[in-house]
């Protein structure tokens, strides 16, 4: 009998990290709501999620535990985040694919690549701006999962790296 992912591992990790990204960005959607400026971000994992920046331990894990509830009660638009580098990766791609199709047949040819370099930034700006849309529904459809049932904060720990402060918000999955 083959073995699957679910009998090796015993959980959906991929599931697991798409419930800790929703979090993450419901998260910071509650700390904005309540007034902190702080420059913050983050990136998700299978066991929680990491916030680097500014800010107190207590006030996180307020943050995530009322981000939690309003998810559990069908908040659901508090997972996709403006910020997200989905939108910043699909931006990207996009203009870099748009302005790499310009450049085609100039290869050994630097008089041909100077005159298409203007074209090739304008089309990465028309491929950045024309992805915009597609961040946030690939957020919905694939980086995210804002179902976090099971989903519990065990603690938020917080470190200094290089006089910078990260907090470790651990999560479990349980019934």
């Amino acid at each position: 009998m083959e073995k699957t992912y679910e009998d090796l591992f015993g959980k959906n990790l991929p599931m697991h990290v798409r419930n800790n990204h929703a979090l993450e960005h419901a998260t910071l959607h509650v700390l904005q709501q309540k007034g902190i400026k702080s420059r913050l971000g983050g990136i998700s994992d299978i066991g929680g999620f990491w916030i680097f920046g500014e800010i107190e331990a207590d006030q996180l894990m307020e943050a995530a535990q009322e981000a939690l509830q309003r998810l559990a009660d069908g908040e659901n638009e508090l997972a996709i985040h403006p910020n997200c580098g989905t939108n910043i990766a699909v931006g990207a791609l996009a203009g870099g694919g748009l302005a790499w199709l310009s450049m085609l047949g100039t290869k050994g040819k630097v008089g041909k690549r100077l005159r298409r370099l203007p074209v090739a930034a304008m089309m990465a700006i028309v491929g950045y701006q024309l992805a915009q849309p597609y961040g946030p529904k690939l957020q919905e459809k694939i980086t995210t999962n804002a179902d976090i049932s099971g989903l519990k904060i065990v603690e938020v720990v917080k470190h200094e790296v290089m006089e910078n402060t990260v907090h470790r918000v651990v999560t479990v999955f349980g019934k």
